[in-house]
């Protein structure tokens, strides 16, 4: 039987909306904006957004719980837009905690960065939870099987969630996948030859690609064509 690959779907971590986290709360085409409704309205909370991943960040549990006791305490101090909110990372992009940067490759499996790339340090500053890493074309698609784009060593074939023969393009796959496919609340990639803008396009979401130079690259892996 066919199965959505992504670095992220081999360990299941599920957090049932039955167990009272999200009453009412519809996961499928969520927004960052219904998400935060819900959190003020008390029918969700950051631990219910928790979505299946293979590698999950050990102290996302943690962060998730903190940031619904810091809506319970002061809901004003808590009111930024990303504050609780999941975000999946694409694994050219260092993060400072106990997850893995290794572009898909098993040459860097054991490799923790020394400190967040600009970018994530931002997120964290805004109060996001870093739920995992997505897959890529190992090394940016220096390094990839026949067939579709979307393959790396560690993560295996990423597919479209939609129509599984489709090729769900390159680069920045496994971050459209997860969106697409409601893995995470949001997820984040990078942009060097419509790395974002492609797999968006193909896998049926939006994808941002920020002007060169008003986003920091600090801490990702670089990619030349």
């Amino acid at each position: 039987m066919a199965r959505l690959q992504l670095l992220l779907a081999v360990s299941v971590i599920m957090l049932a909306a039955a167990s009272g986290g999200a009453r009412g709360f519809h996961f499928e085409e969520a927004t960052v904006d219904s998400i935060h409704r819900s959190f003020r309205n008390g029918s969700l909370t950051s631990a219910a957004l928790l979505h299946a991943v293979i590698e999950v960040n050990p102290d996302a549990l943690r962060d998730v719980s903190r940031a619904d006791a810091e809506r319970g305490v002061n809901r004003r101090a808590a009111a930024g837009g990303l504050h609780g909110v999941p975000v999946l990372i694409k694994d050219f992009i260092a993060t400072r905690d106990r997850l893995n940067t290794t572009a898909g490759s098993f040459a860097l499996l054991g490799s923790v960065a020394r400190r967040d790339a600009g970018v994530v340090a931002r997120l964290r500053r805004a109060g996001v939870v870093v739920l995992g890493k997505s897959n890529l074309p190992e090394w940016g698609n220096f390094r990839n099987a026949a067939g579709l784009d979307g393959w790396s060593a560690r993560g295996g074939q990423a597919m479209n969630p939609y129509v599984l023969v489709v090729d769900p393009c390159q680069a920045s796959t496994g971050s459209a996948i997860a969106a697409a496919a409601n893995m995470a609340a949001v997820t984040l990639g990078t942009e060097t030859l419509a790395s974002i803008l492609c797999p968006a396009s193909v896998n049926s979401v939006v994808g941002i690609k920020p002007t060169v130079g008003l986003t920091s690259r600090s801490g990702v892996i670089p990619f030349h064509s």
